[in-house]
């Protein structure tokens, strides 16, 4: 029998998406029709938030990461309203209702003791803590508008100041001028009252309260009110000026964080009948809250809360030349207290479903603490640690950088609609191990199987070059549902640098996809992030069932074999400045961006633009996109804006079929790709249809698949039969061999 094997043109070149590359399409096998390759896809923070967080943190970007981990002390109250930590650091000193204690608790080392009762107060709340300079502690209280002072060993306690107002709700300390400054309610008002007692009125809010305050280097206060939720600076003298009018009822925290100083407001939904409708001219509102704008991240499994008082707040930065800008957004719910972490970010506490949320410079928000209670109250840093005090049942939460084993992530219950098997389960990141199990009821049960860890894929052991990461064979059994587990190294890990090279690296979760085969169902296209030929445009794929492209035949159409990715992105232009911009790229093993050939001259001034990848070689790319309006504000006015694509894969290797080898009947051969999985594999005998092929394991998953084929019944005499494979990009290449029918 003469053998002539030969490869055939063309060649492919297709950028996906490296969340969506690898999806299988419908193949055949010698013995029976295979069902498309699918899998389930999560790369997004959105995708990532459908699942439980322990111990770790979904960062915007979509990265699950180790984070914190809350250990609970009970306390002898009904919520924790107010904290304060000693001089020293080594204490924290917790203000609780509604009996009005006071407890102490050591902030660094074990901890493994329980909080100390220290003082009981005679009032019924504890509103408002702070320390003197030489240790003792003030307490401020409601109702009746008493300061306390307390001894912090021995928790003695006198009354210092009996306020003329109902609540206190604020306390700051000017050491130098040996003063406390007191913010009340009912009437707003600030008061300052000396180590011996004596107070003073300094400010009139003219509103109702005065619920925050917050004493800056300068040596003046900024205060923050209700109900027309104004912040205010104040001079010591009582001369005060307006900073910010918000369209809000209170402003309910202040702190200083090196990127700025940060305000909470709130605005809660009003009861009763609407007001009545006036003439005239439409009064002046304040700052807006933008509910858009620095929007938190979902909580990570929790079902909503009942009870909830409807609400929305807003997170304020405000710079020193008096920019003012919104930084996060809550649409529903309120923010109770502020403080900074150990690295310079924000942290915020939820007063209705129990969030502390770590707002970076960047504007971004992550979630990093999430506690039964609905109320996160009051929050004291501690080093690297956040204490969370919480209402509903008072409870003290001390949250920890994760160790080992206790950072990990649980996926949804990931439906496949029909029973399916199980093949590969492909990641990208660092430091992470999978473990997988499977059942046919929608809530895990005793029926399920047990947990059980992943191991490497025979055909790609070891993790991509470029991204980290790997794919791993799920063993667990066919079912329709399946559920993964990954579980974090806290301390970080060994991690594939760019090349190939091996670094030290922070674990890390990137994006994760489980394929599967699901029984008798149909093949569909993921959604596409490329403009075609005629202009149209198709979005990206998000996470859920996602199948090929259908079986394949002769009369399938494909699209128009291109080169250039045609970018495009949408841009939200509040004030209708002219916007130029620049384009850049990398692999995500570099640091330095590199201009787009086409875009180094002059930027561009639409929000489009199409690549040209001949002249770039095979691998990941970073797509970098800056927004500015310097062509149309001065130069130290302008603003800029960026954004970072999720890698794409630019894939301009063919397949290739090897080993082609014919027993008559049976055709035997191996496709192989570099770059991207194998998805399809397709036969033809003497220039007939294409008829699809089945791979020798039965799902297309991996870079090298093996097959073999049945050929049908031929009339005596030689017979051409070509082979071709397609992988992931849409890449094809093709074999072709004689075969002699006896």
């Amino acid at each position: 029998m003469s053998r002539v094997l030969r490869v055939r043109p063309p060649v492919r070149i297709s950028v996906l998406l490296l969340a969506i590359a690898g999806a299988g399409l419908a193949l055949r096998s010698p013995a029976a029709w295979a069902s498309p390759t699918r899998a389930f896809r999560q790369a997004s923070a959105k995708d990532f938030e459908e699942g439980e967080a322990e111990g770790v943190t979904i960062l915007p970007s979509g990265e699950v990461v180790p984070g914190l981990t809350a250990t609970r002390t009970k306390l002898d109250a009904a919520f924790v309203w107010c904290a304060t930590a000693s001089r020293d650091g080594a204490t924290g000193y917790f203000g609780t209702g509604d009996e009005g204690r006071i407890f102490a608790h050591a902030l660094h080392g074990a901890a493994a003791t329980a909080p100390r009762k220290l003082a009981t107060l005679d009032a019924a709340w504890v509103t408002a803590l702070v320390t003197r300079a030489d240790g003792s502690l003030l307490a401020g209280t409601t109702p009746g508008g008493k300061i306390f002072a307390v001894d912090p060993q021995s928790g003695a306690t006198r009354l210092l100041a009996t306020l003329p107002a109902a609540h206190v709700w604020a306390l700051v300390r000017d050491d130098k001028a040996k003063i406390t400054y007191a913010g009340t309610g009912s009437p707003g008002k600030v008061f300052a009252v000396d180590d011996a007692g004596k107070a003073r009125a300094v400010w009139d809010a003219r509103d109702k309260h005065v619920v925050s305050l917050f004493h800056d280097a300068d040596g003046t206060l900024l205060a923050g009110t209700s109900e027309d939720g104004i912040l205010y600076r104040v001079k010591p003298d009582g001369q005060a000026t307006a900073v910010q009018d918000f369209e809000a009822e209170e402003v309910r925290a202040i702190v200083r964080a090196p990127s700025g100083l940060y305000v909470a407001a709130n605005d809660f939904e009003k009861g009763g009948a609407a007001p009545a409708a006036t003439t005239g001219p439409v009064p002046a509102k304040g700052t807006k809250i933008a509910l858009s704008t620095g929007g938190p991240p979902s909580s990570a499994g929790t079902l909503p809360r009942p009870g909830q008082r409807k609400a929305k707040a807003g997170v304020y930065r405000i710079e020193g030349d008096g920019r003012i800008e919104q930084v996060f957004g809550l649409p529903d719910g309120y923010v109770t207290s502020l403080a900074v972490a150990e690295d310079g970010a924000v942290l915020a506490a939820a007063g209705t479903q129990g969030h502390v949320y770590r707002l970076a410079a960047d504007r971004t928000a992550s979630l990093v603490v999430d506690v039964p209670e609905r109320q996160a109250l009051t929050l004291l840093r501690a080093g690297s640690d956040i204490w969370v005090g919480t209402g509903d049942v008072a409870g003290l939460y001390r949250a920890s950088p994760a160790r080992d084993g206790q950072a990990r992530y649980l996926s949804k219950v990931l439906d496949a609609e029909y029973p399916s098997r199980w093949g590969v389960l492909r990641w990208q990141g660092h430091g992470v191990t999978f473990e997988a199990r499977s059942g046919n009821t929608a809530k895990p049960d005793v029926a399920w199987s047990p947990w059980k860890a992943v191991a490497a894929s025979a055909n790609e052991a070891g993790a991509p070059r470029e991204t980290g990461g790997g794919a791993v064979a799920i063993a667990s059994p066919s079912a329709r549902y399946i559920q993964y587990r990954a579980t974090l190294a806290a301390a970080g890990g060994a991690a594939s640098g760019a090349r190939g090279t091996t670094s030290p690296a922070k674990a890390r979760l990137r994006s994760v996809g489980v394929y599967y085969l699901p029984q008798n169902q149909r093949a569909r296209i993921t959604e596409l992030v490329l403009g075609d030929a005629a202009g149209a445009t198709s979005s990206l794929g998000s996470i859920g069932s996602v199948a090929g492209a259908g079986a394949a035949s002769s009369l399938s159409p494909r699209p128009p074999h291109s080169p250039v990715l045609k970018l495009r992105w949408k841009v939200e232009n509040p004030d209708g400045d002219d916007l130029i911009y620049r384009l850049y790229f990398r692999d995500p093993g570099e640091s330095v961006w590199r201009s787009m050939a086409g875009v180094v001259g002059d930027p561009l001034t639409k929000p489009e633009y199409d690549w040209n990848t001949e002249g770039i070689p095979d691998g990941l790319y970073i797509v970098h996109v800056v927004a500015s309006d310097e062509r149309a504000q001065p130069s130290d006015r302008a603003l800029a804006a960026s954004f970072d694509s999720l890698p794409l894969l630019v894939d301009n290797r063919r397949p290739v079929v090897r080993d082609l080898t014919a027993h008559y009947p049976t055709l035997q051969g191996r496709a192989q790709d570099d770059a991207s999985p194998i998805t399809q594999i397709e036969v033809a005998v003497d220039g007939g249809d294409w008829l699809p092929v089945g791979p020798a394991d039965g799902i297309a998953d991996e870079l090298t698949e093996a097959f073999t084929v049945k050929l049908p019944k031929l009339a005596r005499g030689p017979h051409a039969v070509a082979v071709r494979a397609t992988d992931s990009a849409d890449n094809i290449g093709a074999a072709d061999l004689v075969v002699e029918a006896p």
